[in-house]
């Protein structure tokens, strides 16, 4: 099971978790509450405090995961690039300056530590390449800001209900994997 199909069904317990998690519905006619075989009561209940705080937690989880991913990725990708620069740099200049304190004056040497600059900046660049360092890099970016985005609205959300919730329990799966959309066509992002 890969990393990404892992994250989303964690996404999707955490939902149902949420959903199952419900108090009973108050039926008081006072309060605007319905029973719960009408279409509206879901939307009525008032979410408890331990509910908003485990998305609150899950939401920093994942924050701190993509920010630490997004720092990972970009270490390697600036490292790479730029480490292949400097030795392809390197090796041009060794490859014209005849430096007797590494003992370089003798051509053979000389064409050896070229060759080897070369080649490591060259393994660098694939390295870069093959691992899509700089996709990985800006999609973790993108998905931090966007759990960053879930955070915020969570912390000024008033009042929220189970559904709302689920709702950010959703978007959260969408975040993680975009092509969850693809799957349950019933996902309905409220932008609130």
């Amino acid at each position: 099971m890969s990393h990404v199909t892992l994250i989303a069904l964690c996404a999707l317990l955490l939902c149902f978790a949420v959903t199952v998690a419900q108090p009973a519905v108050n039926t008081n006619p006072q309060n605007g509450s319905t029973p719960a075989g009408s279409s509206n009561s879901a939307a009525s209940v008032q979410a408890s405090p331990e509910q908003v705080n485990r998305v609150e937690e899950r939401l920093r989880e994942y924050f701190t995961d993509y920010r630490n991913a997004q720092w990972r990725y970009s270490w390697a990708y600036h490292i790479c690039i730029y480490g292949a620069a400097v030795l392809s740099a390197l090796s041009a200049l060794l490859s014209k300056v005849h430096v007797r304190a590494f003992g370089l004056t003798e051509p053979s040497r000389r064409d050896n530590w070229t060759a080897s600059l070369a080649a490591i900046a060259a393994v660098l660049i694939a390295i870069s390449t093959a691992g899509k360092l700089q996709d990985s890099w800006q999609t973790n970016r993108t998905k931090r800001y966007a759990v960053e985005s879930l955070l915020n609205q969570l912390a000024t959300d008033q009042n929220l209900t189970s559904d709302d919730l689920e709702a950010y329990g959703k978007r959260l799966s969408l975040i993680i994997d975009p092509n969850t959309a693809a799957v349950d066509s019933k996902i309905v992002i409220p932008n609130k």
